[in-house]
Parts: C-alpha cells; structure tokens; sequence
C-alpha cells in the first residue's frame, strides 16, 4: 500500500520512534506493521535505517572522545619533565619540543636543567637518610657520564643503588670518601665484589681489612655475560673468604 501523507507526516517523532525500534525487533513482518499503521513499508525501512545509523554512531568508537580531565599545574609540569628524561630516556630539547607541541608551553634547556638539579638534591637528601645495614654483600663498579666517571654501588640481592656519585676522579681516595659517607648510613657488608682494577679494588681492603672483599676479572665491568660470577661468588664466599678470581 502506499502511505497516506496525513498519517507518515503527522506521526510525531516519539511515534517514529517506536515504528523503528517495532521495525529493529522483527516481531512482526514489516507489511502488516504497514498495514497496521497504515504507513508503507518504504516509510518504515526509511525509520528502520535511521534507527541503525543512530545506533551505530552511538557505539562507534571515537578517537577524539574525551578520556579524562587532567589538571595541569606546574608541579605536574616538573614531574612530567623528570619522567620524560629519567624513565623516557628524552634529551633536555626533546623535552622543550613535546612542551612546545603539546602543551604549547615555552620552556628552556636551562629551567629543565634547573628542576633536574633540583629533583637531585631532593633525592640526595633521602638517599642519605637511607639505612644501608641491611646490605650484605655489595657490587662496585664505575660508569661514565661522557668522560665523567660516575661510582656506583649496587646490593646484590635487591639490586638497590646505594651509591651513585659523579666525580672528577676514579682513584681509591675518591673510592674511600664516598664508601666512608655510605659507610656513615650502615654500611657493612660481609662482602664487596669488584673489578681487579687498581682504583676500586684496593680501597675494599683498606676499608674493610677482614677477609672479605673479593677482586673480579675485567670481564665483570665489559661482558655482560660475567654477571653470573657475581651470584656464584655471593653463594660461594661465605664458605671461602677472600678469593681473587682471573
């Protein structure tokens, strides 16, 4: 049949409306829901597409929706700069761009150089602050920033950096200094484990003169693969005392 323009044009849209989801739902064939309402079936697939478009706009994922609202404020700026550079791994410019780009903020390389600094003190504070006791065999080792070697001081069982100290130097006196400050915190290890260099090495000894600083081949500092010598030698030096290992 075809539908009579008084009836399709004088349905109000809460009609229309009930005509598709009756039309979506297949309760009835759509020709006698026509001849019930005395509209045609062109009329009511015309509902029934509006319907799906409606429904299908409705569950289709968005791109653009909006997740959260984040507050910015300008300690989440700084902690955003640190995570950048301390778990992304970012340069200082790198920083400086993503500011720039997504945020358009205008930051220098020496503010974000400033709030690094910053977060260092802070961090060196409560590192200093940390009871160093409870370290029973420590791995001592340099690294170098560019040419700055950096001393560092790692528990072999929780793998927690207790030492990590740039400076101009790398002898046994610059060793001593550092290790006497950690030293100050509690720290006393049963052992030590380190390179057979001439710099770290000897200092365990005069610190700690008991037999239990143990030298490690040069192999420890470049291969990764001498790692595992340093758990074979925490389970085997309680048993052996000091040993030199080649």
């Amino acid at each position: 049949m075809s539908s009579s323009p008084s009836v399709a044009a004088n349905l109000s849209n809460d009609a229309r409306k009930g005509l598709a989801i009756l039309s979506l739902s297949k309760a009835e064939p759509i020709a006698h829901l026509a001849d019930r309402e005395g509209v045609s079936r062109q009329f009511l697939y015309r509902q029934k597409q509006k319907a799906v478009e409606a429904l299908d706009e409705a569950f289709a994922a968005r791109d653009d929706d909006i997740l959260f609202h984040l507050p910015v404020t300008e300690g989440w700026l700084s902690q955003l700069t640190l995570a950048l550079i301390l778990v992304c791994h970012s340069s200082y410019r790198g920083v400086k761009e993503l500011l720039r780009d997504l945020f358009n903020i205008s930051i220098s390389v020496g503010t974000i150089h400033n709030r690094l600094q910053s977060a260092a003190r802070q961090a060196c504070a409560i590192n200093r602050s940390q009871n160093l006791s409870a370290i029973r065999v420590g791995l001592h080792d340099e690294i170098f920033q560019g040419s700055m070697p950096v001393l560092a001081g790692v528990d072999a069982a929780s793998t927690y950096c207790y030492l990590l100290a740039d400076a101009e130097h790398r002898d046994a006196d610059t060793w001593a200094v550092h290790l006497l400050d950690a030293n100050a915190q509690g720290f006393d290890p049963d052992h030590t484990i380190a390179d057979a260099g001439k710099d770290c090495g000897p200092v365990k000894m005069r610190l700690w003169p008991t037999p239990h600083a143990m030298a490690m081949s040069s192999t420890f500092r470049s291969n990764a693969r001498a790692w595992p010598m340093c758990w074979l030698a925490w389970r085997w030096a309680p048993h052996h005392g000091a040993k030199r290992w080649t």
